[in-house]
């Protein structure tokens, strides 16, 4: 398949179901011990999904109430040099970077610098919005009613290696009609996202980049997260791979201006699993905070979104679950938290054949025991 042919929306996969509020029970999972009997059966999950067509590395990792069970890396991380991938390789995350957003946007708000039901136009009178009003929470739930540009088709992917400014990338888009009226429909939009990276970097005087550095990552010792680049020459980064034709290519080049605060972070499964455990157990946001990331919103007609601030609600196999997935060129990637049994699974791909998604399913049926 061509590259103009495939799907443009590159960083959403996405499973959808209704869960209802997160709340943590004492529910246990199925391994209690030290993670040995854990890191063997994920290893000969790992190695059976290896030897799919089109696979190459992943990083996978599995905490539990509170601690790392499990960090490791599989497969090569470039297939041209040979390099295998470990625990360090750090690996593009796509949409799993929407609930850092998320979260910053709620540290701002637990300060009383931004209110969630606060206009667009007061943080970006710029960008024109048709002579609607768009709240902050809409942008956080995707129910603004915006133009995503990763769906515009030809008049976003004629621009994909193009390092594009704010103005660039949002002239895209600013003069597009709305899918909808804000606040009466739902639709995954990563304009949106893109747009509350720049409310951040307005509210904080800092660019998203930095300011995630100096108010997530470096106090979390987040040390393998980062925003990505062409430019900068990062240690033990994967590359990524597209799968045609039964043949494995280098992905597609994106310039990593274009996916913002929608999709732009690199990290590695293992500080994934720290970051949700630190999210989970209130160490980012308040309890309150978190909890309303993980309420989906519900339209004026009754329909359930699915989707609260930066993260799916939903469930596997009857067991709750809050989630988020990944797709961005060459990279597939998911991050998930089983509140019953505090149980996180996160799984990174660098193959945009082999589906991080069904090994992080996998994974968590083992560790929950509802493999049977």
């Amino acid at each position: 398949m061509s590259r103009p042919t495939r799907a443009p929306e590159r960083w959403v996969w996405v499973l959808l179901a209704f869960l209802p509020p997160c709340v943590v029970s004492g529910e246990s999972s199925r391994f209690e011990g030290d993670g040995t009997e854990l890191a063997a059966k994920v290893d000969a999950i790992a190695r059976k999904w290896l030897e799919m067509p089109g696979a190459a590395g992943l990083s996978i990792a599995v905490g539990r109430q509170g601690e790392v069970l499990l960090a490791r890396g599989y497969g090569l991380a470039d297939l041209e040099l040979e390099a295998a991938a470990n625990a360090e390789t750090m690996f593009r995350i796509g949409s799993v970077t929407k609930q850092f957003t998320a979260a910053a946007i709620l540290r701002f708000v637990e300060r009383g610098d931004i209110g969630f039901d606060d206009d667009l136009s007061l943080y970006l009178p710029g960008f024109s919005l048709q002579g609607r009003q768009v709240t902050i929470r809409q942008l956080l739930n995707h129910t603004s009613g915006i133009k995503s540009y990763t769906n515009l088709g030809p008049g976003w992917s004629s621009k994909w290696p193009m390092e594009l400014s704010h103005s660039e990338l949002l002239a895209l888009v600013e003069d597009q009609p709305f899918d909808f009226e804000p606040g009466t429909s739902f639709a995954y939009n990563n304009t949106g996202y893109y747009l509350l990276g720049m409310v951040l970097e307005e509210v904080s005087g800092k660019s998203y980049a930095e300011l995630l550095q100096e108010e997530l990552f470096e106090p979390l010792k987040l040390a393998r997260t980062r925003y990505d680049s062409n430019v900068d020459l990062i240690k033990n980064r994967a590359q990524g791979y597209a799968f045609d034709a039964g043949t494995l290519r280098n992905d597609q080049v994106i310039g990593m201006s274009q996916p913002g605060a929608a999709g732009a972070l690199i990290s590695t499964a293992q500080d994934l699993v720290r970051w949700q455990i630190a999210l989970t157990s209130g160490k980012i946001v308040s309890s309150e905070s978190f909890e309303s990331m993980c309420t989906s919103a519900v339209l004026p007609d009754g329909r359930d979104t699915r989707y609260g601030f930066g993260l799916f609600v939903d469930e596997l196999a009857g067991r709750k679950r809050i989630q988020h997935g990944g797709g961005i060129f060459g990279f597939n990637s998911i991050l998930a938290w089983y509140p019953e049994a505090d149980v996180h699974v996160a799984v990174i791909s660098n193959s945009e054949a082999l589906p991080s998604g069904k090994v992080a399913d996998e994974i968590a049926s083992l560790a929950l025991g509802t493999d049977k």
